[in-house]
């Protein structure tokens, strides 16, 4: 691709982000490049990894205890995207400690931890957790707090639709992570976003990450039924692009620091984010059918590659 003329930024040059100094602006999404250990052993011609101009991974969501995710089939591809109902499954916040994290620090991987509770005094609980385990990793760089997933029956979507909930799990998070990023993703399952986002940054976020998946259905004709056994999913791929650029927008303008996300599958789809004024950009869908997609990404926007 040929950059338009107004972009003149290295998305692989390191940036500000709150009292973090980030390594780039092209991010992974949570979710969508599991826990960030999966994929060192894929190359591409010329010794191009997965991680390659990555500003972040940001990890598969951790809860307090383990879960086990929803009931299968969970995830159904699309034309334009896919729809999932994980349901949060993770090894829990114990085994992520013990054996996750750490071994992201060893590979030198950039890590957004991304944390889900059901109360908002459980994010204080677990990144003072977090903390103290990882105070001297270089390559932890920041949490995001999962605000908004709509595929679990306690908080979901739901729980983080209230701005004044919102902005008790930023408040309860915020005094445990000095000198790291706080990031929170928020719905956009909701008339108009800005609220939220305002609320958690005036509780002490750095970023908002927005969008997260949008609450959908698809029906299977040969039986006459919705294909997840829970009915609904969270919608994300090509299909949410427009609806993700409006709601940012909408942050953007509203004076909120924002990360997009959704639908981003090429560098053109990141430069509409950019042109909006987003920080960084964090690539998700695409990953499940090329884990090289963020990392294309970075080396289509760097200037030294062009």
């Amino acid at each position: 691709m040929t950059p338009p003329a107004w972009w003149r930024t290295d998305p692989t040059e390191p940036f500000v982000l709150g009292p973090r100094v980030m390594p780039g602006r092209i991010w992974t999404a949570s979710g969508c490049f599991g826990y960030g250990l999966s994929a060192h052993d894929v190359t591409a011609p010329g010794g191009r990894t997965p991680y390659t101009g990555l500003g972040a991974v940001v990890t598969k969501t951790v809860t307090p205890t383990p879960r086990g995710g929803n009931p299968m089939p969970r995830l159904a591809e699309l034309p334009t995207g896919a729809l999932n109902s994980i349901g949060l499954e993770n090894v829990g916040l114990d085994a992520f400690l013990a054996d996750t994290l750490p071994e992201l620090e060893r590979r030198g991987v950039p890590t957004v931890v991304s944390l889900a509770a059901t109360q908002p005094q459980e994010f204080g609980s677990m990144c003072q957790r977090l903390a103290a385990v990882a105070a001297g990793f270089d390559h932890w760089h920041g949490v995001e707090l999962n605000l908004s997933c709509p595929n679990v029956a306690e908080g979901g979507h739901d729980f983080g639709s209230d701005p004044v909930t919102v902005a008790a799990c930023v408040a309860a998070a915020r005094p445990h992570l000095p000198d790291r990023a706080l990031l929170a993703k928020i719905t956009p399952n909701v008339a108009r976003i800005a609220p939220l986002a305002l609320a958690a940054q005036e509780a002490g976020v750095d970023a908002v990450s927005a969008i997260n998946t949008v609450v959908g259905l698809e029906v299977d004709l040969t039986t006459g039924r919705p294909v997840l056994p829970r009915r609904f999913g969270g919608y994300s791929g090509p299909g949410i692009l427009p609806i993700a650029l409006a709601k940012v927008d909408e942050l953007v303008s509203s004076g909120v620091t924002t990360v997009g996300v959704g639908g981003i599958s090429t560098g053109d789809d990141a430069l509409r984010f950019f042109a909006l004024g987003v920080v960084s950009v964090q690539v998700g869908t695409a990953l499940m059918r090329d884990p090289m997609a963020a990392a294309g990404i970075a080396a289509e926007l760097t200037p030294a590659v062009r």
